[in-house]
């Protein structure tokens, strides 16, 4: 189920217009907004794929997951889902 979560968080890249509405909503409407728009996955499934490849890219990096987890820094002016599609996302493609 985490690809069909990958592949939600691609298509937000993908639309600014998604994005812009979805980045200050709470977690509620982007995972209606993602129902809406075919995905299936639940909230737990959700969770689970970002903390999942959160901590994985950190250990690639040897950086421990953790409260000065690098890429977080990344996200400072932003919002969570921005930092996903713009940078976890990106990560996670650049390794495989």
């Amino acid at each position: 189920m985490s690809a069909s979560v990958f592949d939600f968080l691609r298509l937000v890249g993908e639309r600014p217009d998604l994005l812009g509405r979805l980045k200050v909503a709470g977690k509620d409407e982007v995972l209606g907004t993602a129902f809406d728009l075919g995905f299936s996955f639940t909230e737990h499934e959700f969770d689970t794929a970002v903390w999942g490849a959160e901590m994985r890219l950190a250990q690639r990096r040897g950086e421990a997951f953790d409260a000065h987890f690098g890429l977080w820094e990344l996200m400072w002016g932003r919002y969570y889902l921005e930092y996903l599609v713009t940078d976890l996302v990106q990560s996670l493609e650049e390794v495989h």
